[in-house]
């Protein structure tokens, strides 16, 4: 199965963002600066996201790989379907001046999974190590514990939210990603008692913060919201928001 790694600038895109859409939607478009000639591979593919200043964090499933357009964005209707709702307001508002930046093509994302490996160990297709994260893109070999892994397709697949149960009726999910914000910030007091909102999904230049909050005696609280098991890169990455 063909695979890509590329890369992803927290301070510019939110993979969370992109997680939560894809709970509830059937694909995603995710907008690179750099051009894919599609034709080079097979569908679907692996990607493989190195996360700047650290490691691969998450390999997702490539349905496709289309041009870039603007309508993405700007036919409603369509920006609904893939692309996360804060990525549509920075749009809107133009934060760090996202329109401008030269697009080229988008990565059509069926799913998004957590995925930590060093990027140093992933093998190019000429069978070298990757010796440093990708300015664009760089085809690779999918490591020993991918092989005969498949993710399904957009057609196929199930909500993230979804897991079909062993008996093959589907379980009642558990929190959904688009209200965990909601239920956090009605309960402010459970985190720390006199916390007080002062944000929702604030624009900063590192990156987007889920809540900003003030404790009781006035000082800033960033709570980032995960909805499993935070890995280290959460507290680096709240650290950069903090800073």
């Amino acid at each position: 199965m063909d695979a890509i790694l590329f890369s992803a600038n927290p301070a510019i895109v939110k993979v969370d963002d992109a997680i939560r859409h894809l709970a509830y939607h059937k694909e995603l478009y995710w907008e690179v600066g750099f051009r894919v000639s599609r034709e080079k591979f097979s569908y679907p593919i692996f990607g493989f996201i190195h996360i700047k200043g650290g490691q691969v964090e998450y390999r997702v499933a490539i349905r496709d790989i289309i041009p870039f357009s603007r309508e993405h964005y700007e036919i409603q209707e369509t920006a609904e379907k893939v692309k996360p709702e804060p990525w549509r307001m920075e749009w809107t508002q133009n934060i760090n001046n996202i329109r401008s930046y030269p697009w080229q093509n988008v990565l059509v994302i069926s799913r998004i999974e957590p995925f930590s490996f060093r990027t140093s160990t992933l093998l190019k297709c000429n069978g070298e190590p990757v010796k440093r994260p990708p300015q664009n893109y760089i085809r690779v070999i999918l490591p020993e514990n991918c092989e005969g892994v498949t993710f399904p397709t957009a057609e196929t697949s199930l909500p993230i939210t979804q897991k079909p149960h062993p008996d093959g009726r589907h379980h009642k999910p558990g929190l959904a990603e688009k209200n965990l914000e909601e239920i956090v910030v009605h309960q402010l007091e459970e985190i720390e008692p006199g916390l007080t909102l002062v944000k929702r999904q604030l624009g900063t230049a590192a990156g987007r913060l889920d809540l900003l909050c003030k404790d009781r005696e006035g000082q800033y609280v960033v709570v980032e919201l995960k909805r499993g098991q935070g890995i280290d890169q959460v507290v680096g990455q709240i650290l950069r928001y903090m800073g």
